[in-house]
């Protein structure tokens, strides 16, 4: 049975947080589209959800590799979202120093990049370390059974 220390499990933090920040900003941009993505609909999901989310998810999955603490993870995501906000300036005469668009994305690209993190530490401890941990879902693992 895997304690609440463990980080491969199901219910982790760094698995579940970032589902639900992503279902709450589905609801909240479908509540109020203008204000928080600054953008039109088409915009947004272009440059913020495939390009950024993209990004993201490769920025993700490079920390990971990198055996690189979370928190390095935080601060590019925070160059990310900058960098998206400008391509929305640059692009789309958005406004590039908008706080409410910026946390959005910041918030939405750090959640994706979590995810895409989690992906590949989960095929990095059933690979790297198969001998002590087996996968348990898409996202998770946990310590192999012997017996």
């Amino acid at each position: 049975m895997a304690s609440k220390a463990d980080p491969g499990r199901a219910s982790s933090p760094l698995l579940i947080g970032p589902l639900v920040v992503i279902a709450v900003l589905v609801v909240l941009i479908a509540l109020w589209p203008q204000d928080l993505i600054g953008a039109s609909l088409g915009d947004f999901l272009l440059v913020t959800l495939f390009l950024g989310g993209a990004a993201a998810w490769r920025t993700g999955k490079a920390v990971a590799q990198g055996w690189a603490p979370f928190l390095q993870l935080v601060f590019y995501c925070l160059l990310l979202a900058g960098a998206v906000r400008f391509c929305h300036f640059a692009l789309f005469e958005d406004e590039l120093l908008s706080l409410e668009p910026f946390a959005v994305e910041f918030v939405l690209l750090t959640s994706i990049a979590t995810l895409g993190f989690r992906a590949h530490r989960k095929r990095q401890m059933t690979v790297q370390y198969g001998w002590m941990y087996e996968p348990a879902g898409k996202l998770a693992w946990r310590p192999k059974t012997f017996g």
